[in-house]
């Protein structure tokens, strides 16, 4: 491994890096990022629009999309049920055991790794470093003691550097640890930061002191012939110059929120702006009422009397609203959950209702589900591997994981309508599959997927026979 800068970025990490940090901006918009004002653009650039006027807008901002409810959707589908696991005839049963239980030297069992992996992914992707030397940081952790492996999850924000071969599989890959935590009250945080590279046959760990500007580096090698890094992503750009990049739900929202937030932000300024101006002559400032209720009054020293409000026009603000309306439509659907025909309406209890186009976004969260399975699966088989020093081959390591594919995009109230024409149905006692099928995607509804009481019932369900003769009991929500 040649010695490196590690401060040095790939020249992919410096073209998308504002593209990255939208997606997370978005994915989850803090307050002081909204009112800093870095996705509001200046009316005409900085010579047209004035500086307090653009002030104003940023601290009038409001975020406008939907692109948190969306990954919310996706993560509540898919986490509705935990993954089923089988490895109890794996060789490496305790090793495996012990893994999962805590998979990151902190306590955090596999579950709640995964679930984090699972939303990093929905925004920009996610690489996992499955690691196992007590090189990163001192002092050694549990896991280093126990030369346990444990995992680390990595955004491209924090992956600096990187070289793929025609697969997209890193040839070496370079992270930015970041600066040393404080121990305690007493000490100071950020001395020195860290930075790792992987390649195919070892590893070097960089400290950066900032108090004496030397950087020092430290090294060994592992015997897995590839990079123990899991790219967990959705789906890889097509472009052939952007290897390893990345393509999520939040590539296709993040543009449509940055411009939505900057239309409202204008709609708000002119909703103010409409407000009712009154020229007040022949009076004094402190003589105006103040009894006129959201309004200017500007008064002047006049003899000539007068009283006027003056309206602006509002023409303008209707467009911009009617601008928003289509790019809100337009957000759900890309995010899979209205077709092209939809329509979205609002009320005063339940705000905007959108009836969900289930078989797009079906499809989307069964491939998910099948990637999150190929990842973990490929995590433990690293997890074992590095813990026995020579890559296992998956027929070995003997692990198997299912996640969930069992959705329910559909209300209660939908199903049970569906379920009722359906019944209405000429010869539908002929064909008790059917109804079977709908009462299944009811229980999982009602009833917590893989509990006794939902075996029982799908066991009832089973047992139908088109006349309601298998059903013995009702469906009661547990």
């Amino acid at each position: 491994m040649s010695d490196i800068n590690p401060t040095l970025k790939n020249p992919l990490w410096t073209e998308y890096e504002p593209e990255w940090q939208a997606n997370l901006d978005f994915a989850e918009m803090r307050q002081s990022v909204l009112r800093a004002g870095t996705y509001l653009d200046r009316w005409g650039g900085e010579q047209r629009e004035a500086l307090t006027q653009y002030n104003l807008r940023k601290n009038w901002a409001a975020q406008f999309d939907h692109a948190p409810e969306l990954i919310d959707i996706r993560m509540t589908e898919l986490w509705r049920e935990a993954p089923v696991r089988n490895y109890e005839d794996s060789p490496f049963e305790s090793q495996i055991e012990a893994f999962l239980a805590n998979v990151d030297g902190g306590g955090t069992d596999i579950n709640s790794f995964m679930r984090r992996v699972t939303e990093g992914a929905l925004v920009n992707g996610v690489d996992v470093l499955v690691d196992k030397d007590a090189t990163l940081v001192e002092p050694v952790s549990a896991a280093d003691e126990n030369a346990q492996p444990f995992v680390s999850d990595f955004g491209p924000l924090q992956r600096y550097d990187w070289c793929t071969d025609h697969a997209n599989k890193y040839l070496y890959v370079l992270y930015y640890l970041g600066a040393d935590p404080c121990i305690d009250e007493r000490t100071a945080a950020g001395e020195v930061e860290r930075y790792v590279v992987y390649d195919r046959e070892g590893w070097r760990v960089y400290t950066e002191n900032f108090d004496t500007g030397e950087t020092t580096m430290a090294e060994g090698t592992h015997q897995m012939g590839i990079v123990p890094v899991v790219q967990v992503y959705q789906g890889f750009s097509i472009h052939d110059d952007n290897d390893a990049i990345a393509t999520s739900i939040m590539s296709k929202l993040s543009p449509l929120s940055q411009y939505m937030l900057d239309l409202s932000s204008q709609s708000q300024l002119d909703l103010f702006m409409t407000v009712a101006f009154y020229v007040a002559t022949g009076i004094q400032a402190d003589e105006m009422p103040k009894e006129l209720g959201a309004s200017y009054m500007v008064a002047f020293g006049d003899p000539q009397a007068d009283f006027k409000p003056v309206n602006a026009n509002v023409s303008h603000i209707t467009e911009k609203r009617n601008w928003l309306s289509a790019m809100s439509l337009l957000m759900l659907r890309k995010g899979k959950v209205m077709g092209l025909n939809a329509s979205e309406t609002g009320n005063a209890q339940s705000g905007i209702q959108v009836a969900l186009e289930s078989s797009p976004l079906h499809s989307e969260l069964a491939a998910t589900a099948g990637m999150l399975e190929r990842s973990e699966r490929e995590i433990v088989r690293l997890a074992v591997s590095r813990e026995q020093g020579r890559l296992i081959p998956f027929e070995e390591l003997g692990y198997d994981v299912k996640y969930t594919k069992t959705f329910t995009l559909q209300s209660l109230q939908q199903l049970a309508e569906e379920g009722q024409k359906l019944s209405e149905i000429e010869g539908i006692s002929q064909v008790p599959e059917l109804m079977r099928a709908h009462l299944l995607k009811i229980a999982s509804h009602l009833v917590t997927p893989g509990s006794d009481r939902h075996k029982e019932i799908v066991k009832q369900i089973e047992a139908f026979t088109g006349d309601m003769g298998g059903i013995t009991e009702p469906l009661e929500d547990e």
